[in-house]
């Protein structure tokens, strides 16, 4: 099934102090977090509708490969005729998943779950609608029987008065993120507090927090390749059905090893993190000392920063047998290791059925 993403950021955040788009969550820019939501879920084909500054938006949406489209009137439009700018431009998709550029925090198990409607679309649906209790979120799927009815709509109420004109079909998320738009500036600063509790964080703030922490070269030269192999094999994973938060491995992997330092370094990171209000990612960097429980999938953020992490030694990819050459001859370990090597090996191959490529 193709499917195809669409995002609308040509506004000009009139109700807040500051351009809402380019505004820093986390380290990166709200629409570059948007942006991740849909890749999360593996959408790559993605149209990003811009118009205010959007120069500016085109060069920090470059890195992430998407496509523009810019509603050059943007300041006498609506919502609604940015998507249906947008639109246009991938109505070839089997379903487009749509969001505005200001909902940057829906969680990839919501996305697995728009995902999985797909499979069973009741007659006569045209729009899956999620909602959390009685409120409508994001992002919701438009089937494309939707496209022509939203590209022909001159009703009132823009956007929602299209929808509610065509067959629509909710569904139940249990997400906050699903909700969190900024339209004010408490709003931003509620939205910012959720990104720390929930998501990762970009690489400079990684660099930040290594320095806060007084960490050493040589462990920040392992904690970067464990982060770009953990990015790696969750960016293959996605591309291939999973839904991951991409971002939270990547900056999981980079600070696996924070306070290596410390007695207890994987607690002691934990706490560092929950102090500076980072909690997902803490949760990652107190489980990645190895596997005291079998894991059933890869298919796991914690897991996939474990396993990148026994995959690196010093700060190069090398073969299992050899990162663990030196802990096999100590027999006191001997057999934790080799049973983290038969997991390891499980996992790997997991990873190679889903993509069919090597880890």
């Amino acid at each position: 099934m193709k499917l195809k993403g669409l995002i609308a950021a040509a506004g000009r955040s009139r109700r807040m102090d500051g351009f809402k788009p380019l505004m820093e969550l986390n380290g990166f820019p709200m629409i570059c977090m948007t942006v991740q939501s849909l890749q999360n879920a593996g959408i790559r084909d993605i149209t990003v509708v811009t118009g205010c500054r959007a120069r500016e938006m085109e060069a920090v949406l470059k890195p992430l490969k998407v496509k523009t489209v810019e509603n050059t009137v943007y300041a006498d439009t609506d919502m609604l005729y940015s998507v249906q700018m947008g639109l246009r431009a991938v109505k070839d998709a089997d379903a487009v998943f749509f969001l505005p550029g200001d909902v940057p925090m829906v969680s990839p198990g919501s996305m697995r779950k728009m995902k999985e409607e797909l499979t069973r679309i009741p007659d006569q649906t045209q729009v899956f609608q999620p909602v959390v209790g009685p409120k409508k979120a994001h992002p919701p799927v438009l089937l494309p029987s939707a496209y022509d009815c939203i590209l022909g709509y001159k009703g009132e109420g823009g956007l929602g008065g299209a929808f509610s004109a065509m067959g629509v079909k909710a569904v139940e998320l249990g997400d906050a993120g699903a909700l969190a738009d900024a339209d004010f500036r408490e709003d931003f600063e509620k939205l910012k507090d959720f990104a720390r509790t929930h998501k990762g964080v970009s690489k400079e703030v990684c660099e930040a927090l290594y320095e806060k922490a007084g960490l050493p070269e040589h462990i920040r030269a392992h904690c970067r390749a464990v982060g770009e192999l953990a990015g790696s094999v969750a960016d293959r994973l996605t591309a291939h059905g999973a839904c991951l938060d991409i971002e939270l491995c990547r900056s999981g992997g980079y600070l696996h090893d924070l306070c290596r330092l410390s007695g207890n370094h994987e607690a002691a990171a934990g706490m560092f993190l929950r102090r500076e209000g980072y909690a997902a990612l803490a949760g990652i960097v107190e489980r990645h000392k190895g596997f005291t429980e079998e894991p059933e999938t890869i298919c796991e953020e914690s897991v996939i920063v474990r396993v990148a992490d026994k995959l690196i030694r010093e700060d190069k990819r090398v073969p299992l047998e050899v990162r663990y050459e030196k802990a096999l001859r100590m027999d006191h370990v001997k057999e934790r290791i080799l049973n983290d090597i038969r997991i390891l090996r499980r996992l790997t191959e997991e990873y190679e059925v889903i993509t069919g490529e090597r880890l």
